[in-house]
């Protein structure tokens, strides 16, 4: 390095460490250095408590199945014994889909018999950017 740019080096250096300093301190939580944040601890995984309804007959031409729990996001998908289902973020605790005679054809479940739904989540945390991902506990469905 010549003396010219190791001289703007040693004058810029209380400056970029004051910016990283500032950095830090408006995005508390992350771990930031001069060129990226850190997704480290990132992606709790989805939790499900409740399926309404918790029982559908198996002649329903369709029924909406809402899943409630917490930590959902957009692309958060509802599972049937692990096959996924089009699914509608309703807010980050509710999220929706359709079941019909397709459902059952495609992925199982007749009377008398229950189903596995779960929840997936597959994206980016849209305040960080970070991958997140992680599957639920999983509910039983009963089909009548």
């Amino acid at each position: 390095m010549n003396s010219s740019l190791a001289h703007l080096c040693k004058l810029f250096a209380p400056i970029r460490l004051a910016l990283i300093a500032a950095l830090t301190l408006l995005l508390s939580g992350w771990t930031c250095s001069a060129l990226f944040v850190s997704c480290h601890g990132v992606g709790n995984q989805p939790q499900i408590t409740s399926l309404s309804p918790d029982t559908i007959p198996s002649d329903a031409e369709t029924v909406v199945l809402t899943v409630e729990g917490s930590g959902f996001i957009p692309q958060s998908q509802i599972l049937w014994n692990g096959n996924v289902l089009p699914t509608t973020l309703m807010d980050s605790q509710h999220l929706q889909t359709t079941i019909t005679q397709q459902t059952f054809d495609s992925f199982g479940g007749s009377a008398g018999s229950s189903v596995q739904i779960s929840v997936r989540l597959q994206g980016s945390a849209p305040d960080t950017g970070c991958p997140i991902h992680g599957n639920s506990a999983v509910l039983v469905l009963v089909i009548n």
